[in-house]
């Protein structure tokens, strides 16, 4: 039964990922082909057509108009009523501040309901410019070295393998060797073995340890074969124990350059660094949903284990900003996870910091005073920019950040926005067109609840070049969903790792559906 049970999630899991980023329902509806529309050189002739408040954006009623606030947030929401917003989009766009809508799907054991807050940055013009990945530059990994590990003294990690550790290598080469059938594999083994012997001839008996200061060094790809080049930082507080994960560490790897032409690899785009303040702390926070927190002046109802405030958490990351010299770096949103295991207890190892919770605060790139929404599942060759600190009441945890981009030339600073009624209309055909269908895979139900509405930035990839796109003003619709099952069994968003994904993205300029897993 419990290997049922976990066959039974996978394949939900499965059928979950192919609604949430490929546009499919769950068995027979149809995929919209929406290359052509996410052209993005017709997005950029598109996006110059400025709407002003004169065009024919409808004012909303006098009973939905933002109520002026005087404490305003990062959402331009007063912080004691979260769900009062501040923006003049809001009469531009004809938008309410609450949004609800009846769908009614042709399947009889489909939901969808939609009754959510909307979101509107306080701001006028929203921006669409040009946008590239980029590498970390030392100074950047300088200062986030100095801040994280302090007077830690941290010891690079042992790149040179002793005569000992070539040996054991040269070992399991020649063991395989003696099994293996395939010719290639076999051509290989050899290339291998003539290489780690060679390595042996020039390798140490001992290796000193060096203290790493934050400096990047180059390092190459492949063993007996020229792939790549990339710049990287390894470093421990333990250096004899980093397998055995103990003490701080502090990781950069950046992208891959100089590649070999010769090569068939296709390298992913994207820098990384990562920050640890223990490396057996929370094992599983980051196998668990993470939930957007509405009110951060209290701590959550469900939180484990925390004493700060998801505010208090968020001030900690905005000062830490500040303090270490990173301008317009800003919070987009503070979420909960809990550090257990939601499956079936075959993973649980021991771990101090029990199953207590953490708060997760996403950050952002601002592009004028704009934040681009949290991090999500994207395009595996060229992920989304994600900035994540774990915080504890003993501070900062964990820190990660990953796909850097860099910003290059306006295409507008006042984009061309779709007034909320056909935003609206987009939103109703094609929710029905995702989420609606047969009954099938035992599938008894199958809920989707709509609670969120922001208007964000996010990328969109140009469908001529991999690693060149445009930063656009999308509508994400933000939700959950609830599966369940002729056995009984049950699956649904809680289930799920990571941040919440919209269930709906739609482009603000012309009205595209954005996949994310596409990029486009």
């Amino acid at each position: 039964m419990k290997n049922r049970r976990i066959l039974k999630k996978t394949l939900a899991w499965i059928t979950l990922t192919a609604i949430l980023v490929s546009g499919v329902g769950c068995s027979k509806a149809m995929r919209v082909d929406i290359t052509e529309k996410t052209n993005t050189e017709r997005l950029e002739d598109t996006a110059i057509v400025t709407l002003s408040a004169s065009s024919d954006a409808q004012p909303v009623a006098e009973e939905a108009k933002p109520a002026a606030s005087e404490t305003i947030d990062f959402r331009g929401c007063r912080l004691d009523e979260v769900s009062i917003p501040s923006s003049p989009l809001y009469d531009l766009l004809g938008a309410s501040t609450r949004y609800s809508v009846d769908l009614t799907p042709k399947s009889d054991i489909v939901k969808i309901i939609v009754d959510a807050d909307v979101y509107l940055p306080n701001t006028l013009e929203m921006p669409t410019l040009h946008v590239e990945p980029r590498d970390f530059t030392q100074e950047e990994v300088t200062k986030l070295f100095n801040a994280l590990c302090g007077d830690t003294v941290m010891y690079k990690a042992q790149e040179q393998m002793t005569k000992a550790e070539i040996s054991e290598r040269i070992a399991d080469v020649e063991s395989e060797m003696q099994t293996a059938t395939d010719k290639d594999r076999i051509k290989k083994l050899e290339s291998n073995l003539a290489c780690w012997k060679e390595e042996y001839e020039k390798a140490p008996t001992t290796v000193e340890k060096q203290i790493s200061d934050g400096t990047l060094e180059e390092r190459q790809l492949g063993v007996g074969e020229y792939l790549g080049k990339y710049k990287a930082l390894d470093a421990y507080e333990r250096q004899e124990n980093y397998y055995t994960y103990a003490g701080k560490a502090f990781h950069v790897h950046g992208q891959t350059y100089d590649k070999n032409t010769k090569s068939s690899y296709d390298f992913p785009i994207g820098g990384s660094i990562w920050y640890i303040r223990d490396q057996s702390f929370g094992q599983y926070l980051n196998y668990n949903v993470r939930k957007w927190i509405v009110d951060e002046t209290v701590v959550p109802a469900d939180a484990v284990g925390l004493n700060m405030t998801p505010a208090e958490a968020r001030q900690l990351v905005e000062t830490f900003w500040a303090d270490n010299g990173f301008e317009g770096m800003l919070v987009t949103g503070v979420y909960l996870t809990q550090n257990s295991d939601t499956g079936d207890g075959d993973r649980k190892v021991p771990d101090p910091y029990g199953d207590n919770s953490a708060y997760v605060v996403a950050c952002g790139k601002s592009i004028d005073g704009i934040l681009p929404p949290p991090p999500c599942s994207g395009d595996p060759h060229w992920g989304f920019e994600s900035c994540t600190f774990t915080i504890t009441d003993n501070g900062i945890e964990n820190f990660y950040w990953f796909s850097p981009y860099a910003y290059g030339e306006y295409v507008t600073q006042s984009s061309a926005l779709m007034t909320f009624d056909k935003i609206d209309e987009i939103f109703r055909k094609m929710m029905l067109v995702k989420y609606d269908m047969d009954n099938s895979n035992d599938l008894t139900s199958a809920t989707y609840r709509v609670d969120r509405v922001a208007l964000e930035m996010s990328r969109v990839t140009n469908r001529k070049s991999s690693e060149k796109g445009l930063l656009v003003p999308v509508w994400n619709f933000y939700g959950s969903y609830y599966f369940t099952y002729e056995d009984g069994l049950n699956f649904g968003s809680d289930d799920r790792e990571g941040f919440p994904s919209p269930l709906l993205r739609i482009n603000a300029i012309d009205g595209t559906v954005i996949e994310p897993r596409y990029g486009v």
